[in-house]
């Protein structure tokens, strides 16, 4: 017999605290997961977030192309999970949302990006990694971006050790 489903994700929790919502946007890695009609995961980076005034939408920025998987699934099962990571120091958040809306770009979104990604690739530099393989890796500039937001509802301290798993209050 197979195991039972999940419970569906809760609704959202209310606005995300200023310091959460500051992490988010500080140029972090960021991981987009969906899955398809099978439940085969899909992932992409993001490049870039944005929390609005109010602290109640998240908004991440991908490039189209390399994203193209997770748009599909999103398209069909609107469920998202987003771990967002500072390399240097494994500091993680999951979030998770039951319904996302995929958007047009606001039009300063490509500035947003370009500022997260700037700041993550000097926190991957100090470990090491290329510049010139963090811009390729990462940034896409002939493609087109989308914005993808979402109120978050379910937060998740994941950084490792004995905190890892727990629900972040809110």
């Amino acid at each position: 017999m197979p195991p039972p489903l999940a419970p569906p994700p809760t609704a959202a929790a209310g606005p995300l605290p200023v310091a959460l919502a500051d992490f988010l946007q500080s140029g972090v890695s960021i991981t987009v997961a969906a899955c398809g009609e099978r439940q085969v995961p899909s992932i992409a980076k993001a490049v870039g977030c944005r929390v609005s005034a109010d602290g109640r939408t998240v908004t991440l920025l991908l490039f189209s192309g390399p994203a193209e998987p997770v748009l599909r699934d999103l398209r069909r099962h609107p469920s998202v999970a987003v771990c967002f990571s500072r390399p240097s120091t494994h500091q993680t958040v999951q979030l998770k949302s039951p319904a996302v809306r995929l958007e047009a770009p606001a039009p300063d979104d490509r500035a947003v990006a370009r500022r997260c990604l700037d700041r993550l690739t000097v926190d991957l530099l100090g470990l090491g990694f290329p510049p010139a393989m963090l811009e390729t890796f990462f940034w896409h500039e002939g493609d087109p971006m989308v914005a993808l937001s979402f109120e978050p509802g379910d937060a998740f301290a994941q950084t490792p050790g004995p905190g890892a798993g727990q629900a972040l209050a809110r």
